[in-house]
C-alpha cells in the first residue's frame, strides 16, 4: 500500500515471522485486519536441507563436537563460492569452528587481501586477527562491541567468505547471506538444564538470514542434526506449535493479580477472574483447554476452573503478607504488595525479602539476592576457570571444604558476581564483565524493595540498615570504611588501595596532596596514570558534603530526629538544604 492509502488512525502494526495461529491472535488484540505472507512473498526464494550427520550415541557432546568436521564439505558442496553463515550455540564454539577452518579450510574465491590486512588491523584480539586474514571471522555477545563492529563491517563489505556466529546475530543484527548453516539443533543450557532442542523460532530466524535480496536469486539454508531428528526438521514450516499463554506457568498469574491489587482495580476473587477474561488466556483455553488441565469447555467448568487459580494466587500472597483479607472474601493491598509491584519484584523474590532474619547479615543478603533467578545466567563450560579463581578472592564464601566448592550453578555464579563487582575484579571474559555490570541494577532494585519493607513493612531496622550497606557497597565498590576509598576512582583496584594505605595515602586528599613520584613508588604505575589519580582526587574535592543532626521534642511526646545537609562546592557558595525528618518518635 502506498502511505496515502494507509488508514490514518491506525497506531500499532503487529509483525512476526514464526507465529502461526496469527487469525486468534489478532483477534485477541481486536485486530481488524490479519494478513498471513508464505514463502512466495520472500524476495529471495528459500531452499532447505536437512542433513543427517550420524547418530547421537551416549555422549551428546562428542556428538556436537564431530559436527566441525563436516562443516568444510557442506560449505564447499552448496556455497557455490559466495558467502556463508554457519549458526553454533555458544561462544567457545564460534571461535573453535572458525579457528578450525582458517587452518584447513580453502577459500573458494580469490580473497581481498588488503582489505582483510585493514580489518584484521583494527583489532587487538590475537585469534580474531589470524581468523581475518584467511577470510573467516567469529561473532558472538562476548566480543567488545568495536570488534563486532570491524566483524560486521568486513563481512558486509563481502570480504568474508564465511562467518560464524551465535543465535544473537539472527535476532538483532541485519546481516543476511547466500548460505546458512544451522550447526546442530541442540544446545546446552547449563548444568541445571542440560541439552535442550532449539525452539522452531529461533531456527526459523536463523534460516530466515539466507539470501541477499540484490545479491541473489535464491537462498540456501542447512540444518545439520542427528538421523533421528532428521524427519522433525525436513518441513520446520509446519513444526510450529500454536502460541499458547503463559500465564499460568511458574507465578505469572500471582504477579499479575498482585499489580491489579496494589492499584485497587482487583478487590475480590471474582473481580480477578473477570480480569482473566480479557486475558488471552481465556480465548486460549476456550479453544485448547486440555492443554491447560482442563477436560470441559462448559462456561462453567472455565469460570471454576479460573476461580480456583485465582484462589491460589491470592492464598500465595496472603501468606506472605502482601495482601490484608477480609471476612466477607474481599481483600486490601498492604505494604508488600505496593513495594513488589513498585519495584517490579517477582513472588519468590518478595517471598525472600518477607522471610529475612530480623538479625540479617551481610551473608544472608548475598545468599537471598543470588537465589533470585531474574539477575541469575547460566554457567557456561568456558568460563568456570575464570568464576573459580574469582571465588578465592571474594570476602564470603560458601559453607563446606573451600578446596572442594567449584561454581556450577547460576546461584553460585551470580554469589561470585556481586562480591567480584565490589572488588572491582577484572575478568578477562568480556561477557563474565558484562554480566557481573547487568547484575547490579537488578540488585539495586531487590535491595532497594529490601529496605522499603523493613522501613514500612517489617519495620525492622536491622535489615534496612544491612539493605542499604549493602546497596552502597555494590555502588561504590566498596564494603565498608576499612576498605578505604580511593578504589572508588577509575583504575584503583582493592589491591592497589592496600598499596596506597601502606604508603601513608588513604584519603582523596592524601592522594591529591602526595607528588606523582610518591604514587608511581607506590604502584609500579606510569607516570601520567598517577598524574590522573592526583586529577581524580581534585576534582572529587571540589565538593564537599557537611551533615549535621539533632533531636526536637513532638506532639506524641517523642524525639523527631532531624538532618541538616550543607553542600559546598570549592570556590562557590554554601547551599544548606531544608531540616528533613527521617524518623518519627526516636525515643
Amino acid at each position: 500500500a502506498q502511505p496515502n492509502d494507509l488508514m490514518s488512525n491506525m497506531r500499532i502494526v503487529a509483525v512476526s515471522a514464526t507465529l502461526p495461529n496469527l487469525g486468534q491472535l489478532a483477534s485477541f488484540v481486536e485486530s481488524g485486519e490479519a494478513y498471513v505472507f508464505d514463502d512466495s512473498y520472500r524476495p529471495v526464494p528459500l531452499s532447505i536441507f536437512v542433513q543427517a550427520c550420524g547418530h547421537i550415541g551416549k555422549n551428546r557432546y562428542l556428538f556436537d563436537k564431530s559436527l566441525d568436521q563436516h562443516v568444510p564439505s557442506i560449505l564447499k558442496r552448496f556455497s557455490s563460492g559466495r558467502p556463508a553463515i554457519v549458526f553454533c550455540h555458544s561462544k567457545k564454539e564460534t571461535e573453535t569452528l572458525s579457528s578450525e577452518l582458517s587452518n584447513s579450510y580453502t577459500a573458494p574465491t580469490k580473497l581481498n587481501d588488503s582489505a582483510l590486512r585493514k580489518f584484521a588491523g583494527q583489532t587487538n584480539t590475537p585469534s580474531l586477527q589470524k581468523c581475518l586474514l584467511r577470510g573467516i571471522a567469529f561473532h558472538h555477545a562476548g566480543l567488545d562491541a568495536s570488534d563486532r563492529r570491524i566483524v560486521e563491517e568486513a563481512f558486509t563489505s563481502g570480504s568474508l567468505f564465511c562467518l560464524c556466529a551465535t543465535s544473537t546475530l539472527a535476532m538483532g543484527v541485519n546481516l543476511p547471506a547466500f548460505l546458512v548453516v544451522i550447526k546442530g539443533t541442540s544446545a546446552y543450557r547449563g548444568a541445571a538444564n542440560g541439552h535442550q532442542d532449539i525452539d522452531m523460532g529461533t531456527l526459523l530466524q536463523m534460516v530466515g538470514r539466507a539470501g541477499r535480496p540484490g545479491f541473489d536469486k535464491s537462498g540456501t539454508a542447512v540444518i545439520m542434526t542427528d538421523s533421528l531428528s532428521k524427519t522433525r526438521y525436513e518441513n520446520i514450516s509446519q513444526g510450529l506449535k500454536v502460541v499458547e499463554s503463559h500465564l499460568l506457568e511458574s507465578n505469572n498469574l500471582t504477579e499479575c493479580l498482585n499489580n491489579e491489587i496494589s492499584q485497587g482495580v482487583i478487590t475480590c476473587a471474582e473481580e480477578a477472574v473477570d480480569w482473566i477474561k480479557h486475558s488471552l488466556l481465556f480465548h486460549r483455553i476456550q479453544s485448547n483447554p486440555l492443554y491447560y488441565g482442563l477436560s470441559g469447555r462448559s462456561n462453567d467448568n472455565i469460570h471454576s476452573f479460573l476461580l480456583a487459580k485465582c484462589a491460589d494466587s491470592i492464598t500465595k500472597l496472603s501468606k506472605i503478607r502482601a495482601i490484608l483479607e477480609q471476612d466477607d472474601g474481599t481483600f486490601s493491598p498492604d505494604a508488600a504488595s505496593h513495594i513488589m509491584s513498585r519495584n517490579f519484584i517477582d513472588f519468590e523474590t518478595m517471598k525472600s525479602i518477607v522471610k529475612l532474619p530480623h538479625d540479617c547479615g551481610p551473608l544472608q543478603l548475598l545468599h537471598m539476592l543470588s537465589r533470585c533467578e531474574k539477575i541469575q545466567t547460566p554457567v557456561r563450560r568456558a568460563e568456570k576457570k575464570e568464576l573459580n579463581e574469582a571465588y578465592k578472592l571474594v570476602k564470603y564464601k560458601f559453607e563446606g571444604p573451600q578446596s572442594k566448592i567449584r561454581i556450577q550453578t547460576p546461584e553460585q555464579k551470580a554469589f561470585v558476581l556481586l562480591q567480584s563487582s565490589i572488588g572491582k575484579h577484572h575478568f578477562r571474559d568480556a561477557s563474565l564483565r558484562r554480566e557481573m555490570s547487568n547484575i547490579l541494577d537488578g540488585a539495586f532494585r531487590i535491595l532497594a524493595a529490601v529496605e522499603e519493607y523493613a522501613r514500612v513493612g517489617s519495620r525492622n531496622g536491622q535489615v534496612a540498615v544491612q539493605g542499604w550497606l549493602m546497596r552502597r557497597a555494590l555502588y561504590s565498590s566498596l564494603w565498608g570504611e576499612n576498605d578505604g576509598v580511593l578504589n572508588q576512582i577509575n583504575g584503583i583496584s582493592h589491591e592497589m588501595t592496600k598499596k596506597l594505605t601502606n604508603n601513608g595515602i588513604k584519603t582523596f586528599a592524601d592522594a591529591m596532596n602526595s607528588s606523582s613520584e610518591e604514587i608511581v613508588d607506590a604502584l609500579n604505575v606510569t607516570p601520567s596514570f598517577a598524574s590522573g589519580v592526583r586529577t581524580a582526587s581534585a576534582k572529587i574535592l571540589q565538593r564537599t558534603l557537611k551533615l549535621s543532626a539533632c533531636t526536637k521534642p513532638n506532639e506524641a511526646g517523642g524525639l523527631d530526629l532531624h538532618i541538616k545537609v550543607e553542600r559546598k562546592v570549592k570556590g562557590g557558595d554554601t547551599v544548606t538544604g531544608g531540616n528533613l525528618i527521617v524518623y518519627y518518635s526516636l525515643l
